[in-house]
C-alpha cells in the first residue's frame, strides 16, 4: 500500500493548524510542565514488528481509556495518534462542556433507552475524577461545582419540570428552584430579570480538558501502553493467515504497517466535520465554586462555565464547517449573551475565541458500533457536542469487550 498524501490545510482551516492553538484555546496556558510533558509524544518509539493484541487508533478521552480499560486485562496495546502531541483533536479544543450527562434531555429518552445507564455511568465518572484531582501528586484539575439549566419562558418552566422528575426517577439529584434562590445563589451577580425558573443539578462540574488528556496518559503509560506520536493512519484491512488467522492490518502515512488481534478507532468527531461550533473566553473574577449555567431553551442554548480566573462560553448557532464570513458574527452574539447574563463584563472584549469543526447530526447519540469483521474490532461513534465523558465510559466499555 502506497503512503498517505500529505493533507494541505486550507486558510478558512487555519483554526485547526497545530501551530496556532496554544495561542487561540486558553487550556494552554494554565498547563504545568508536568502536564505538558505527559503531553508529548515520541514519533517512533521503535514498534515490534509482531501481531499486537490491541491497536487503538486515536489519543483523545475516548482512545486513552480505551487503551487502559484493554491494558487492565493484560493485553500488549499500541494507541496511535496523528500528531506530536496530545490535545490537538476534539478534547483539547474543547470549550470546557463536560458534563455529567451527555448534554441532552433525560426527559426524551424512554425508560429502556440505552444511554439511561450512560447518563448515570458518565456521572460516576465525573465524581471519580474529581476525587482524583485531589490528590497530592494529580495533574487533573477538576471541580464539583453545580449547574443551574434556567428558563425564561413557561414552555421552558415546563420542560424544566418533566427534566427534573426524570432525573430525579432516575436517581440522579435535580431541584427547581426559584429566581429568587438563583440569585442568592450566584451573589446577585447572575441577571435574572428574565427567568421564570431553574433547575439545579449539584452532580456537574468542570474538568480542565488538557489536564484530563495528561491524567489518562500518565496512566498508559504507568500501565505500559505504548503511545506513538506522528502516526497517521491511512487505512486497515482485515487479513487472514493459516498462522494467524483473522486479524487487523493498519497502514501508517510512511508506508509502515502493523498488526492487531483487535481493532479499536477512537478518531472522534473531528475526522469527517460537518458543523462548526463557537466557543469564546472572557477574564472573570468569578469564585471557584460559581455554578455552571445555561439557558434551557434549545433554540438559544449557550453553555458557560467558570474556572481558571474566566467565564467560558460555547453554544449557539452551528456555522459551516470551515468557516465562512458568518464566524464573527456567531462569536458577536455569544458575547452580547455573555454581557446579558453576567452584567458586569458589559463592555468587556473576551480574551479568546474559537470554533471546533465536528460531525453532528439532530440524532447524534454516542455509541459503540463493532466493526463488521471477523477479527474482533470497535468504534467509538457519535460523541460529536456531547462531551468528552460518554467518550471515556464507551472507551472503557470497548476494552472490557475484548477481553470477554
Amino acid at each position: 500500500m502506497q503512503p498517505c498524501k500529505h493533507t494541505q490545510i486550507s486558510s478558512t482551516s487555519s483554526l485547526w493548524a497545530s501551530t496556532a492553538l496554544p495561542h487561540q484555546i486558553p487550556w494552554w496556558n494554565d498547563l504545568t510542565p508536568a502536564a505538558r510533558a505527559e503531553l508529548e509524544l515520541a514519533a517512533d518509539p521503535a514498534l515490534p514488528q509482531h501481531i499486537w493484541d490491541v491497536i487503538v487508533v486515536g489519543g483523545g478521552v475516548a482512545g486513552l481509556s480505551a487503551a487502559l480499560s484493554a491494558r487492565a486485562a493484560g493485553l500488549q496495546v499500541a494507541l496511535l495518534e496523528r500528531e506530536a502531541r496530545l490535545g490537538y483533536g476534539a478534547t483539547g479544543r474543547n470549550a470546557g462542556i463536560l458534563s455529567a450527562g451527555v448534554n441532552m434531555g433525560l426527559s426524551e429518552l424512554l425508560s429502556d433507552d440505552p444511554l439511561m445507564s450512560l447518563w448515570i455511568s458518565t456521572t460516576r465518572a465525573l465524581h471519580k475524577l474529581v476525587q482524583e484531582a485531589q490528590k497530592p501528586d494529580s495533574l487533573l484539575s477538576a471541580q464539583l461545582t453545580g449547574a443551574l439549566m434556567l428558563a425564561e419562558s413557561k414552555h421552558a418552566t415546563r420542560y424544566l419540570a418533566r427534566e427534573a422528575r426524570a432525573r430525579q426517577a432516575a436517581g440522579l439529584h435535580a431541584e427547581q428552584w426559584s429566581p429568587i434562590r438563583v440569585a442568592e445563589a450566584t451573589a446577585d451577580r447572575l441577571n435574572v430579570q428574565s427567568v421564570h425558573s431553574a433547575l439545579w443539578l449539584p452532580d456537574e462540574g468542570r474538568i480542565h480538558p488538557l489536564t484530563l488528556l495528561a491524567h489518562l496518559a500518565r496512566q498508559a503509560r504507568t500501565q505500559g501502553v505504548v503511545l506513538v506520536g506522528q502516526a497517521r493512519v491511512c487505512g486497515n484491512e482485515e487479513v487472514k493467515t493459516a498462522l494467524h488467522g483473522s486479524h487487523w492490518q493498519v497502514t501508517l502515512h510512511d508506508g509502515r504497517t502493523l498488526s492487531a488481534r483487535t481493532l479499536i478507532r477512537a478518531t472522534g468527531p473531528t475526522s469527517r466535520p460537518n458543523a462548526r461550533i463557537y466557543a469564546l473566553a472572557f477574564a472573570a473574577d468569578l469564585p471557584e465554586t460559581f455554578p455552571l449555567f445555561w439557558d434551557a431553551s434549545p433554540y438559544t442554548y449557550a453553555d458557560f462555565r467558570p474556572g481558571n480566573g474566566r467565564l467560558g462560553v460555547s453554544g449557539g448557532r452551528y456555522g459551516k464547517a470551515g468557516g465562512t464570513q458568518h464566524d464573527k458574527r456567531y462569536h458577536a452574539q455569544l458575547t452580547v449573551r455573555t454581557q446579558r447574563w453576567l452584567p458586569e463584563l458589559a463592555g468587556k472584549e473576551p480574551q479568546y475565541k474559537w470554533a471546533v469543526d465536528l460531525y453532528v447530526t439532530p440524532d447524534l447519540l454516542p455509541e459503540l458500533q463493532p466493526l463488521k469483521a471477523f477479527a474482533p474490532g470497535f468504534s467509538i461513534e457519535g460523541l460529536g457536542a456531547l462531551g468528552v465523558l460518554p467518550g471515556m465510559v464507551l472507551g472503557r466499555q470497548a476494552g472490557q469487550l475484548i477481553i470477554k
